[in-house]
């Protein structure tokens, strides 16, 4: 709270307008304040990629530096191997806090059935096991080329998208999707890289949390070509575990990169269930998962059903805005279900899609400050603030849909006019405010997206409270000009008038995450 200035003859006030975007709690598998490990799997059948022993080391050197230890099952490096396969039983598999499959290829993408895959029943069943307990995977590179014949692998790696080819390697651009998860936090919006660059046989969109995106027109990506949709790296909660999936990664350089380290570190930290945010790679398939296990009206539950279907269109449109407006309609329906699980899935997804339109919800802990300045008329014509507390409290509301809408109220003020009719000159009095810019390091709101309802305290015959301000959002200009707040006339000047106004903020859907501030000036003046 910045501190209180006299301008002349007046007073300043700042307060933090109180906002912001929860989380759901997500459990965690491990906890990062005790040692965990962490299993990489480099055996291959089929093709073997150079990076693995590369990968391996740094996954090794990453454990030393951030408290977990690292066992391999990779029979081609056997000084740091196992003895034998760890995929026994689920039980076993669950001393890993997760598991790092490191392009294990198996050479099944033939579809013979006569090729072996890299778990065979017993071992798949294990797999399939430790997940379903909470366990976590992540994939690099060529982990969506194994197990080919298995739909349930595919749909763990992937949501069924498989390597089919890839170019020669060379330099493109990969691009952040989602800003907001862990592992793509510190990641440059753009980042180029030379690797080899993977098409995959379907877009994973409609069942993955897409993180990065490979933007085509900066490289030949071949006879394989995906479009303007080419999704590189993708998250998602499956069957009660995490997976998380990087197709970089193939160079030896990769895993000397501090900037691919730090995200591949992170994937591993999130599999593990170290932290979370960002929507918690939820998607559109879990959270229909969880609506099949609500019951309820089934008027409702339709709606709700219809009302993910259309967000999910926005979104995988790559619409993100209108997304949000959906989903932000779309949480009132949900919640005459009555169920928290579906309500903070459907929290999961806004989160998600306002961090992909770089739009998530100002929620620094210090609010948006907001200062009132007062400028009063020497004399006995004053305008002076009541008690406001420690701030000026903003607060979301779930309406309307297309914006971030804050409400709450201007602090009270108190007009005393104790003129004679000499120095009245036949003449009344009329207050007004206009609020500067709303400004924050990233971007700037312009003030007509602050309105305001002029309100009499108490009784007071004679004053004439100001129109509503309406904001930009809803077609008017709000507080960019001046605007009445309340007026009298000689009849009814004299005496006091306390007044006040219900605040209205709207910020635009996609408007850039920031700390904003303005400030809104109140005037106090004679008329004639």
């Amino acid at each position: 709270m910045k501190q209180q200035i006299m301008r002349g003859g007046g007073l300043a006030l700042a307060a933090g307008l109180a906002v912001g975007v929860g989380l759901a709690a997500t459990p965690a598998y491990a906890d990062e304040a005790d040692p965990y490990k962490v299993l990489v799997v480099g055996q291959t059948l089929g093709y073997r990629h150079g990076h693995i022993p590369v990968t391996t080391q740094a996954t090794i050197a990453l454990g030393e530096a951030n408290g977990f230890t690292v066992d391999v099952w990779d029979p081609a490096q056997p000084e740091l191997s196992l003895a034998s396969s760890p995929f026994t039983t689920a039980e076993n598999l669950e001393q890993y806090a997760t598991i790092v499959f490191a392009s294990p290829v198996d050479g099944t993408n033939s579809q013979n059935p006569a090729s072996p895959r890299l778990l065979d029943d017993t071992q798949l069943a294990a797999l399939q096991g430790y997940i379903r307990n909470g366990g976590g995977y992540l994939g690099m590179h060529a982990a969506t080329d194994a197990m080919h014949a298995v739909p349930w692998y595919s749909q763990l790696s992937g949501g069924s998208a498989r390597f089919r080819n890839h170019p020669a390697q060379q330099n493109a651009t990969m691009r952040v999707e989602d800003p907001g998860h862990p592992s793509t936090l510190d990641l440059p919006a753009e980042w180029n890289r030379f690797d080899e660059w993977y098409n995959f046989t379907t877009n994973p969109r409609k069942d993955v949390h897409v993180l990065i995106t490979l933007d085509e027109t900066t490289y030949n990506p071949g006879n394989g070509r995906m479009g303007a949709d080419h999704p590189i790296s993708w998250c998602q909660n499956f069957e009660g575990g995490r997976s998380w999936y990087e197709a970089a990664g193939h160079t030896d350089q990769s895993w000397a990169d501090p900037v691919f380290l730090t995200h591949y570190l992170e994937g591993i930290k999130w599999t593990a269930g170290l932290t979370s945010g960002g929507g918690d790679c939820v998607s559109f398939r879990e959270v229909r998962g969880v609506l099949a296990n609500v019951g309820g009206d089934a008027a409702v539950t339709s709606a709700v059903s219809n009302g993910l279907d259309a967000a999910q269109g926005q979104a995988d449109a790559r619409n993100a805005t209108g997304a949000v407006a959906t989903l932000l309609q779309l949480e009132d329906v949900a919640a005459e279900l009555g169920s928290a699980d579906l309500d903070a899935k459907i929290d999961d997804l806004l989160v998600w899609q306002r961090n992909v339109a770089r739009g998530a919800a100002p929620d620094d802990a210090e609010g948006i400050p907001l200062e009132v300045a007062v400028v009063d008329d020497p004399g006995a014509l004053t305008l002076t603030v009541g008690s406001y507390g420690d701030a000026v409290g903003l607060t979301r509301v779930a309406s309307p849909t297309d914006r971030w809408r804050y409400t709450g109220d201007l602090p009270e003020v108190t007009i005393t006019d104790s003129r004679n009719a000499s120095q009245a000159a036949g003449g009344g009095w009329a207050a007004a405010g206009q609020s500067s810019e709303f400004t924050a390091a990233t971007a700037t709101l312009t003030p007509d997206h602050l309105g305001w309802e002029p309100r009499l305290v108490g009784t007071r015959p004679g004053v004439t409270l100001g129109s509503p301000s309406v904001t930009k959002l809803d077609g008017g200009t709000g507080l960019a000009s001046s605007s009445p707040l309340a007026s009298a006339g000689n009849a009814d000047r004299r005496g006091t008038a306390t007044v006040s106004a219900g605040l209205v903020l709207d910020l635009p859907v996609a408007a850039t995450e920031g700390d904003y501030s303005a400030r809104v000036t109140l005037s106090l003046f004679p008329v004639d």
